[in-house]
């Protein structure tokens, strides 16, 4: 998908209406690639997302608020805040309307005027802070002055436009930085031959295969359409057409659907790739494409490359997703430990064997000749062969034996309980691993992080996150057990994490009380607090439930739920 010049000039249009003169509030990391804003204007706040990310450079405002996603800040951050933060956005352009660039122009009441540019150009996407001189302050990508480096970005350095490519504006009021192309020259073009979008792209500034698909459709009757079928007069005036709704504000931003799924988004309607549904702004048909694409990320065994409409934005995704990776080390590191358990671990009877080797060789060592290779035993029912060490003597290599078998017969005692207690704990990890997909706050997502360090099963770089994500002075709790009352008045206690279970099993729980839990999976243990009395099964099939969709089996169309007295 194309975050193009054209959907940066909406973009830059759909901003000048909302956030143009705002005060901004707020800034934050989202990720290492993106920034977040807050914003005051029109008696209401906005948020702003900028992400350099080369796979999904952007910018456009979201729902709802960006949290903090990162556990140190880039210099970058802290002269943001220094230089923009309480002051005003005045004014925001896009320089050059075939190139993906957005200027952010603020004054602030101590430190003056700075701007910001979003250079949303794929491999080389940027944030970079100016100054008043036209220098660069900081900026998220440094590049130093060397061979094949177009233009040093670096601290103290004048800021410069990325170079232009070597092609044609679209249409002439389009030529500000680039040249233009004759109508002669344009019919030559044509006349070449080959798929027009693929033309389009190669010949013309600013314009994307998103694009390109758009007026090969429109200018042939398909994406795929020749250009030696086309008439560059209505190339032209298509072209001419869908720039000039942005200056008109009559553009028509959107997505389009496959097999029900989001593929795409676009300011204008799409033809001839799926069912195009109309959006409010360039920022919701962002939003609601990004999120969905998302959503696909985290879920790699789906066969779909998008997702539905109703995906939640979730704020708090990149630190869910930092909290996500410190399970799967502590998974990794489970793993490897129990695989190490099963090298280990004696065979049935190994430890015994030894020791009766051992015995024999050191009530015989006096019959063993010098160089004997093999000692032989008649057993009666089987002959016992003990394997003799060259050069080592028999009592010594008996004691040898008699210390290995030691060392096996406690490990075949200790390596069950160590197993037993891993895969405790490989348990409990799928536990939090549904506790971090089922949190709603900051905290809920830190007490994860916490409970793993509790756990033992932080490595150093990890216990570093937790101190500091979790600020001096914070509240890291896992909340309280959800209740529920059923039609007979009795409580039923829910507990949605490790730690509210552990609080719902061992401190709520009384003797005479139900417990029920999903079987087979991670979830909710929940208590119906009868204190003995007969329930009814209405009301354990509500605790079912709840024990059911608080769990991992939830959206399974059956889930088998334990229900212990």
């Amino acid at each position: 998908m194309h975050f193009d010049a054209l959907t940066v000039a909406c973009v830059a249009a759909e901003l000048q209406q909302t956030i143009e003169g705002a005060r901004v509030q707020q800034i934050l990391a989202v990720d290492e690639q993106s920034l977040g804003m807050e914003l005051y204007a029109q008696r209401q706040r906005y948020y702003l997302l900028l992400t350099a990310d080369p796979k999904a450079s952007r910018v456009h405002l979201v729902h709802s608020k960006l949290r903090r996603g990162v556990t140190k800040d880039s210099p970058l951050l802290l002269l943001l805040r220094k230089y923009v933060r309480g002051g005003q956005l005045t004014t925001i352009d896009q320089p050059d309307p075939t190139e993906r660039l957005l200027f952010f122009h603020f004054s602030h009441p101590e430190h003056g005027k700075t701007r910001l540019v979003a250079e949303c150009i794929t491999q080389r996407a940027n944030l970079i802070l100016i100054n008043q001189e036209d220098r660069i302050l900081d900026c998220l990508r440094r590049s130093w002055e060397s061979t094949g480096v177009q233009r040093p970005l670096m601290p103290k350095q004048p800021y410069q436009l990325p170079p232009q490519p070597e092609k044609f504006a679209p249409y002439p009021h389009l030529a500000i930085q680039v040249p233009t192309v004759s109508p002669t020259q344009f019919e030559l073009l044509l006349q070449a031959g080959g798929p027009l979008r693929r033309l389009l792209v190669s010949n013309f500034a600013g314009i994307s295969p998103t694009l390109a698909a758009e007026v090969a459709w429109r200018a042939t009757g398909s994406i795929d359409g020749g250009a030696e079928e086309a008439d560059a007069t209505v190339v032209a005036q298509i072209l001419y057409g869908l720039w000039n709704a942005t200056a008109t504000g009559q553009w028509q931003p959107g997505i389009w659907l496959a097999e029900d799924a989001v593929a795409g988004f676009a300011p204008y309607e799409v033809h001839g790739r799926g069912e195009f549904v109309a959006t409010a702004s360039i920022s919701v048909a962002l939003e609601r494409y990004y999120d969905a694409a998302r959503t696909v990320a985290a879920q790699p065994d789906q066969e779909t490359t998008a997702t539905g409409l109703d995906s939640p934005h979730d704020s708090y995704h990149a630190l869910r997703q930092t909290v996500r990776g410190l399970l799967d080390q502590a998974d990794r590191r489970l793993q490897r430990q129990l695989a190490a358990l099963d090298a280990d671990e004696p065979a049935p009877g190994e430890a015994e064997q030894l020791r009766l080797q051992a015995e024999w060789l050191l009530a015989l060592h006096n019959q063993i000749e010098p160089e004997q290779p093999i000692l032989e035993v008649d057993l009666g029912e089987r002959t016992l062969r003990i394997p003799l060490i060259e050069g080592k003597k028999p009592v010594e290599q008996a004691e040898q034996m008699f210390d290995r078998a030691a060392k096996l017969e406690r490990a075949a005692q200790i390596i069950p309980e160590r197993r037993t207690k891993l895969e405790r704990d490989l348990d409990y990890v799928e536990q939090l691993r549904l506790d971090l997909e089922q949190a709603e706050n900051q905290p809920e997502i830190a007490a994860i992080q916490q409970e793993l360090g509790t756990m033992g099963l932080l490595s150093t770089t990890g216990q570093s996150t937790i101190s500091k994500v979790i600020r001096p002075g914070s509240s890291v709790g896992s909340g309280q057990p959800l209740r529920y009352y059923s039609t007979e008045g009795f409580q039923i206690v829910v507990g949605r994490n490790a730690r509210q279970n552990e609080k719902v099993t061992f401190d709520i729980a009384k003797g005479e009380d139900l417990w029920l839990h999903a079987r087979g999976a991670p979830g909710a243990h929940v208590v119906i607090r009868s204190g003995g009395q007969q329930v009814s099964a209405e009301t354990i099939r509500m605790a079912a439930q709840l024990a059911a969709y608080h769990s991992k089996l939830t959206g399974e169309l059956a889930a088998t739920v334990i229900v212990t007295p």
